[in-house]
């Protein structure tokens, strides 16, 4: 009788692990009545097709099935050009993103579209019925979220589980698309602070100019040096006018490097031991009201100390919209630099305003409109002579940059790294990203996790928070500059979440099971011991 047992519960646990092992393996069982018998059908996940993955382009492209970006390195495409598939997954496996069958035409940037049914991200954590778009504009049909149905309007945002964020309809960097994921940590195979792009279009890559290119137009007034703006064409006498309503003129590009008051030797290169970069002033820029790029962008490692370029002030120490977390710098003359992007600041400025050439002022990141590429600081020049023009009197930093000296900042005059509190939503989930990041570069991951239950006030100064949600800004005049807030707040770190237990339920079935056949057969033993 005892063995009979024995064998009942191993064949219950066998037929559980079977169970939870088809189940792990995407297998559907549903059970369907017919007549008097009910008769159960078992459907198998479909076969999916690995789709190929290739890099994102220069040029654009008016279609795609996903694009996924992950922070360093190149961005993918799968699905491009967009066309009829049946079912496809990447990986084969479908952990990432599958679909059951897609149809697409054109690739022209503004023509190109594509259908995908069926789509699934991360193993089933998003799904929808359909995602449809044309240039990256369109809609999503039947979205769930952990098998929860999800209704969202244009541009609203939603959260997935403690590690995602999903937003109906986003531009990414050059990446537009109906359906946007991101990783606020990391999930599955794929790190924080990833991009998935469902249904995308991409827009051009901006064009940028080697280090000994030669600039768009052409300097006027003579001698090197000398302050000139950029001359706008107009139309001669000999020209008619076509109506008579005038539009204003869109500033652009300087073609002017006027002295900015020292010696080369008197300033210093913004980044610690120098950085990759190539002249991308004036390159495209659709994200600023003019057009056009006002600074270079120098690329390093996340973490990497940012310093200041010379004696001087601080100030607007905060968060924009498009720069991230930036401050500006002003000299003695009244020359002002504008960092962005940096991923933390140095804890001695925010108490301490007035910095020496050399002193670090900050770490290299990617926050705000950087979030989604390589970590870099952008950093512009904005000449004492030209702060009449506002924002758009920014000149370009190369000729300046090559000239002034590389710092190595030793190791024990780095200091602690420290952040202000982001604007609530997707500033502050994207800037906890970083942060994170930040701290294991700079390997204070351990350290930061004790400190960070301490209550913070809002720090940020009203200057702050005035600029905060705008696009660009004029440099600060001297009259304008006022003292950094003094407290610093840890942005809490989000912790990964826990690993996915797919042998989860069968372990419950198995302890369950193991506990019965214990106690069924403890039972069975006291009442054979009480009857002898």
């Amino acid at each position: 009788m005892r063995r009979g047992v024995w064998l009942l519960v191993l064949g219950v646990l066998t037929t559980a692990l079977a169970a939870a092992s088809a189940h792990a393996d995407g297998t559907t069982t549903g059970t369907t009545t017919t007549g008097t018998t009910g008769t159960t059908t078992t459907t198998a996940a479909p076969s999916y097709a690995r789709l190929t993955p290739s890099y994102l382009p220069a040029r654009c492209l008016g279609a795609g099935a996903a694009a996924i970006a992950e922070p360093g390195r190149p961005v993918l495409t799968l699905g491009t050009p967009a066309s009829g598939r049946g079912p496809s997954a990447y990986p084969a496996s479908a952990t990432v993103f599958a679909f059951g069958s897609s149809s697409g035409s054109g690739s022209a940037c503004r023509s190109g579209s594509v259908s995908l049914q069926s789509v699934s991200l991360l193993g089933g954590a998003v799904t929808a019925t359909s995602v449809a778009a044309t240039a990256g504009r369109g809609t999503v049909s039947g979205l769930e979220i952990h098998g929860a149905p999800v209704t969202l309007a244009g541009g609203e945002t939603v959260a997935v589980g403690n590690w995602g964020q999903l937003t109906y309809g986003r531009r990414v960097g050059r990446l537009a698309a109906p359906l946007v994921l991101v990783l606020l940590a990391s999930h599955g195979p794929l790190p924080a602070g990833t991009v998935i792009a469902v249904a995308f279009a991409a827009a051009r890559q901006p064009a940028a100019r080697s280090h000994h290119g030669s600039t768009s137009g052409t300097q006027t007034g003579g001698q090197a040096g000398q302050t000139t703006g950029s001359t706008q064409q107009g139309a001669t006498g000999h020209q008619k006018k076509k109506n008579k309503k005038r539009h204003k003129p869109v500033p652009q590009p300087l073609t002017v490097t006027p002295p900015l008051g020292f010696k080369p030797s008197h300033y210093v290169f913004p980044v610690d031991g120098g950085a990759e970069w190539g002249d991308t002033y004036g390159a495209n820029r659709s994200d600023i009201y003019d057009g056009w790029h006002h600074g270079d962008d120098l690329f390093a490692a996340l973490g990497t100390p940012v310093v200041a370029v010379a004696n001087g002030k601080l100030s607007l120490v905060g968060w924009n919209r498009l720069g991230g977390w930036r401050l500006w710098l002003t000299d003695g003359d009244g020359n002002s630099f504008y960092y962005a992007h940096l991923a933390g600041y140095s804890r001695w400025i925010l108490d301490h305003p007035n910095v020496r050439a050399g002193q670090v002022v900050g770490f290299l990141g990617r926050t705000g409109d950087a979030f989604t590429t390589d970590p870099h600081l952008h950093f512009e020049i904005h000449p004492h002579q030209l702060l009449k023009l506002g924002y758009d009197g920014a000149v370009d930093p190369t000729a300046y940059l090559q000239k002034w000296q590389i710092v190595h900042v030793p190791q024990n005059e780095i200091p602690q790294p420290a952040t202000l509190k982001a604007p609530r939503g997707t500033p502050e989930q994207e800037a906890t990203v970083v942060w994170h990041e930040l701290l294991v570069a700079r390997h204070l991951l351990p350290k930061a996790a004790s400190t960070t239950a301490e209550g913070t006030a809002d720090p940020m100064s009203a200057q702050s928070r005035n600029v905060e949600g705008m696009g660009p800004e004029p440099p600060p005049r001297m009259n304008e500059i006022g003292a950094v807030q003094a407290t610093a707040a840890h942005v809490p770190v989000s912790e990964n979440d826990t690993p996915w237990l797919v042998g989860a339920p069968a372990g419950a079935v198995a302890v369950a099971l193991c506990a019965g056949a214990f106690t069924f057969r403890r039972r069975r033993r006291t009442a054979g011991e009480s009857s002898s």
